[in-house]
């Protein structure tokens, strides 16, 4: 399988104080999220991002994207588009549901490769070299990021 089509998942430290305050960010700002989800034109494509346990009794587990999110009574629900081989308690498309106090992150990217939000992405993007930041953003789509 070519590796550009596999799921890539990046370990990054959980508790740095920069990564902490992009998750303070994206919830601060959900809001926008939930206005700017309305006015996604096709071609668009929104992801956020919660944390998921690797099985349902599980204390380890992954921060994952998901897509097509919308919410409901202080819900949101999503789905998967790519899991680390040792999820198999969840299918990619499945709907999950979770509570928009467990938000991580969330991002709209627009179809000419404009993306607000991303938070956590552009923490991850700053750790990389300048040649790993150009492979990046050509793997996310990115072609710059708008800040609110």
């Amino acid at each position: 399988m070519n590796s550009e089509l596999e799921p890539q998942f990046m370990l990054i430290d959980h508790e740095a104080d920069a990564y902490l305050a992009t998750i303070k960010i994206a919830r601060e700002s959900l809001d926008i999220f939930k206005e700017n989800l309305g006015k996604i034109s096709e071609g668009d494509f929104a992801c956020v991002k919660f944390y998921i346990p690797v099985s349902l009794d599980a204390e380890e587990g992954a921060n994952i994207w998901l897509m097509t999110p919308f919410f409901e009574d202080h819900f949101c629900f999503a789905r998967p588009f790519e899991l680390p081989e040792e999820f198999t308690w969840i299918q990619i498309g499945q709907w999950l549901k979770f509570s928009e106090a467990d938000l991580l992150d969330w991002y709209i990217l627009k179809q000419n490769g404009e993306m607000i939000g991303g938070y956590s992405l552009r923490y991850q993007r700053s750790k990389l070299s300048a040649e790993q930041q150009a492979e990046f953003d050509q793997r996310v789509g990115v072609t710059r990021f708008i800040d609110l």
